[in-house]
């Protein structure tokens, strides 16, 4: 099994789904619930979730890459 397959197979897994989104929920509930003086909080609270949205985007397009490839022969 290739890097390819391995991570489209964790990707469709109910539970890393169900793990990313809490992860990312949390961090979305910190920005929510904070309080007006903790900017500092809320920007890394920011960041985090940028990171976790780059980070699955980076193995959906691993994923992904291929499909595209071999759509792409069948277009030549």
């Amino acid at each position: 099994m290739d890097k390819q397959q391995i991570i489209k197979n964790i990707l469709m897994t109910p539970e890393f789904q169900e793990v990313i989104k809490e992860i990312r929920d949390n961090q979305l509930n910190r920005i929510i619930y904070s309080n007006e003086d903790e900017a500092n909080e809320r920007e890394k609270a920011y960041v985090r979730v940028k990171t976790i949205d780059e980070l699955m985007s980076t193995l959906e397009s691993i994923s992904k890459d291929g499909e595209i490839k071999s759509k792409s022969w069948k277009i030549l």
